[in-house]
């Protein structure tokens, strides 16, 4: 098997230490595959094992609709020239203000224009637009009086929501790192530094494990029913917020590789694959209690099939990072994964449905632009884990199912479809939470799996 050394480069993409981007991808990923040829065999399993030429081509397939349905779409038409930053929804066809700015939305810009630069695409227009959202970021978001970031602000600056979560926070932690590996600009490097102690000085549970999510700007917990939330309800701990707490802890960890960090990247990972986890259905939930009993209500006893696959990756992404055997992982991440794949992956069109019942068959079937999106990682990166090929299957699936319908045909993904593809009555493919983020990132490290796929094809 012929596989990349970490200084090989498979296509545009090193940062400007000359260093290949996307550790995640290519060391980190690569001790858990099997040789080619090596796939674990299943009954009924009647999949063929993809051929080279068909990993190449979809590789430049992603990249294609990377460029054309993500980076034509965003750069530079959501850039605010006036104010710096990032315009969040469309007035027709063209970008416009809405009056405010969200932090999550923000931070995940900052992320993607950052990534695009370090990787080489677009690298002069990236670099511009993650210089207008790291400015406008730590000028009007960052709160440098008692620490952390504000919820949102104002288009041009002014806070309007000076509550902090955790969830939020850690997107800021997340495009910090991007923009100081594209730049090397110590400032970001050294504000994600910050916000690290801030997690651990102000949302970290010493005593149950985890971190409390919400607050008000000085630091007393939002505990109020009739205050507007973001992620989970008040007075709870999150899944959600917890799976992107450790992809934003990892991507510090590459860049500062603490003591401390690496016992919170074990925590989380403890957190994410055990205190979450559904025992009867290896599936994970939403909503717990601080001690992390279980918030009982049929809301929360649900499978969501998005999280699942992208938890799957984002594990044994941070696992690798702190130099944890990936293999010890495999098995959960296979049973993660395929509790997705036999409750909520449509066999007909493709794609992944939104939500289902524990122990049921999805009945929430929506096409979800970003649970599309992961399921392109997590699939992908199964495959190379195992070689088994009906998580190839399953990527190839998802993206026929996105190519055909959630492509928007004027740029962008459509957020929300029916199962067979058709949209609603409004239409949306750009919002506060719909960014360049999941579909540019699902786009660009399946090509860069598949390019590594490829070459251990030969």
């Amino acid at each position: 098997m012929k596989t990349p050394t970490p200084n090989q480069p498979l296509a545009a993409g090193h940062n400007r230490c000359g260093k290949p981007l996307l550790l995640v991808l290519l060391p980190l990923f690569l001790p858990l595959a099997l040789p080619l040829g090596a796939a674990e065999s299943r009954p009924g399993q009647s999949f063929p094992q993809p051929t080279q030429e068909a990993l190449t081509n979809q590789a430049a397939r992603c990249r294609r609709l990377l460029k054309s349905s993500v980076i034509d779409f965003y750069l530079p038409r959501c850039l605010d020239t006036q104010n710096g930053g990032y315009l969040e929804s469309l007035k027709g066809e063209a970008f416009a203000p809405t009056g405010e700015k969200f932090l999550t939305l923000q931070a995940r810009q900052l992320w993607t224009f950052s990534t695009l630069a370090a990787e080489g695409i677009e690298t002069e227009a990236a670099l511009k637009a993650a210089k207008s959202g790291f400015e406008f970021l730590e000028k009007h978001f960052h709160d440098t009086q008692r620490g952390g970031y504000f919820a949102k602000v104002s288009d041009a600056g002014k806070p309007v929501d000076r509550r902090k979560h955790a969830y939020l926070n850690s997107f800021a932690l997340y495009g910090l790192v991007a923009y100081h590996r594209a730049t090397g600009d110590p400032r970001a490097l050294k504000a994600a530094r910050d916000l690290f102690k801030v997690f651990e000085t102000r949302f970290h549970d010493a005593r149950h494990g985890g971190y409390n999510e919400f607050f008000h700007d000085d630091w007393t917990p939002v505990i109020d029913p009739s205050e507007s939330k973001y992620v989970g309800d008040l007075g709870t701990k999150t899944y959600n917020t917890h799976l992107h707490l450790l992809e934003s802890f990892a991507e510090l960890y590459r860049s500062w590789p603490d003591p401390l960090l690496a016992r919170r990247l074990h925590e989380l990972i403890t957190i994410n694959t055990s205190s979450v986890l559904d025992p009867g259905h290896h599936c994970n939930l939403d909503g717990w209690h601080p001690d992390w009993t279980r918030v009982e209500s049929p809301q929360n006893l649900r499978a969501s099939y998005g999280h699942d696959v992208e938890c799957a990756w984002l594990v044994l992404d941070a696992a690798a990072t702190v130099g944890m055997p990936p293999r010890t992982l495999r098995s959960w991440a296979q049973a993660l994964v395929d509790y997705s794949l036999d409750h909520g992956y449509d066999r007909a069109a493709g794609g992944f449905f939104y939500t289902g019942p524990l122990g049921g068959m999805a009945n929430d079937t929506r096409k979800e632009w970003w649970v599309e999106a992961e399921a392109l990682v997590g699939t992908l990166t199964l495959y190379q884990a195992t070689h088994d090929p009906k998580y190839y299957e399953a990527f190839r699936g998802t993206l026929d199912f996105i190519e055909r319908h959630q492509v928007a045909e004027g740029g962008s993904w459509w957020a929300t479809l029916a199962a067979d593809g058709t949209r609603g009555p409004n239409p949306s493919r750009t919002s506060m939470w719909q960014g360049a983020y999941h579909n540019g990132r699902a786009l660009l490290f399946s090509a860069r799996l598949l390019e590594v796929l490829s070459l251990e094809a030969r």
